[in-house]
This record gives structure tokens, C-alpha cells and sequence, in this order.
């Protein structure tokens, strides 16, 4: 039973190569798969080592490959699985790979922030259709109100029965009278009433109607 977890035989191997052939045959030994590399100069920090340069190349390049493939699979767009693993490129090739890859990045990052900006601007003009749709209604049926009740009332005493109250404070008085609509989630009204209630102390009259359909937040 032992002998079913010894692994193969080894040797322990130094080779010398040049800096012009050194890739290519550490390429096809990795390729290979049956070669284990030692450091030897452990003591040596990674960034005094002759080919960080190189390694940092590749980190990027595979920070970017995960950025497009989580884009990929978020857009739901399939992707052909390959069985076989693809030979490591030449050296000049992978400047190439590099500036593709860049590009690509760039290119995907702003028609994602198009995109974005294009849902928001979307998503205000949907309000915006929303809440002049609803106000509509709103002063329509407080008119229908009015002409129903057949009603007249003083809404502000009149200047000779007030002495006190001159024409410079009614014009006070009127400015601070307006009409405000827009949305507001459902869960936060109540919240939001209150807090209208206490800023203009009492004085506001809110009035609401939900929506028949549901938002798209781009954000949530």
C-alpha cells in the first residue's frame, strides 16, 4: 500500500542557459508540465529580481482577462470552453496581447459609464413623465373639489380689518407659499411627512398617490 502514495522519480538537474533561449525552453518545460523550479536566491527581495518586469506584465494582463470575463458572464454572452490549454506566447507577441487587452478595458469601462449615465438619464425622465402625471391628477381633482363644494372662504384677512398686518408682510406671507412634487420611496413617506411637518411647522398639506410600476434604480 505504500507504494501507491511514492511519487514518480526525480532528479535534481541545474541547467545554464542564455538570456536569448531562456524563455523558450523554460516555456517548454512549463509546457511540458514535469518540471519543478527552486529558487535560488531566496534572499533576493521580488522586486530586485531580473524579470519582475515581465511578471508584473502578466499580473496585469490577468487582472484584465478577469475584468472582461466577469463582464462576459454578467452580460449572460456564452463562451466556447477549450479543452486544450493555450502555448505560452513569444515575447513579442505579448506586447501585442498587452495593448489589446488595454484597449479593450478602456473601450468596455466607458461603454459601461454610458451606459450608467444613459439608465439615469432614462430613469429621471420616467420620474419626471411619473410625477407630471400625477400632479396633473392631483390639481385636477383638488379644482373638481373646489367647484363641488361651491364655497368661498377668506384665505388671508383683509388689510382694513387687520391694521397690523401692512402689505410688505402679506407679500412675506405669499412668498413662502408653494407647490413641490416630485418621488419619494414608499417605505421612507411616513419619515418624510414628518420631517415636511416639523421644517414648515405645520403649515403643508401632502397629498400622494403610488405608482402602478416599479423603478429600476441603476444603482441598487
Amino acid at each position: 500500500m505504500g507504494s501507491l502514495f511514492r511519487s514518480e522519480a526525480m532528479c535534481l538537474a541545474q541547467l545554464f542557459l542564455q538570456s536569448g533561449s531562456a524563455y523558450d525552453c523554460v516555456s517548454e518545460l512549463g509546457e511540458m508540465g514535469l518540471a519543478e523550479f527552486r529558487d535560488l536566491n531566496p534572499q533576493v527581495s521580488a522586486f530586485q529580481r531580473k524579470y519582475v518586469g515581465e511578471v508584473k506584465k502578466c499580473e496585469e494582463m490577468e487582472r484584465i482577462l478577469g475584468y472582461l470575463v466577469q463582464e462576459i458572464q454578467k452580460a449572460n454572452i456564452p463562451v466556447p470552453e477549450e479543452s486544450l490549454t493555450p502555448e505560452a506566447p513569444l515575447p513579442k507577441h505579448v506586447l501585442n496581447i498587452q495593448e489589446q487587452l488595454q484597449k479593450l478595458e478602456v473601450d468596455l469601462r466607458e461603454v459601461n459609464k454610458n451606459k450608467e449615465k444613459l439608465q439615469k438619464n432614462l430613469l429621471e425622465m420616467t420620474e419626471y413623465t411619473y410625477m407630471l402625471r400625477v400632479s396633473n391628477y392631483l390639481v385636477h381633482r383638488s379644482n373638481e373639489h373646489e367647484t363641488s363644494a361651491n364655497s368661498t372662504y377668506e384665505e388671508f384677512p383683509m388689510l382694513e380689518k387687520e391694521s397690523f398686518m401692512d402689505y410688505t408682510c402679506m407679500q412675506r406671507l405669499g412668498a413662502k407659499l408653494g407647490f413641490v412634487s416630485g418621488l419619494v420611496y414608499r417605505a421612507k413617506l411616513e419619515s418624510f411627512e414628518k420631517m415636511l411637518w416639523r421644517v414648515c411647522k405645520g403649515y403643508t398639506v401632502l397629498a400622494y398617490q403610488e405608482l402602478d410600476e416599479y423603478l429600476l434604480h441603476p444603482d441598487t
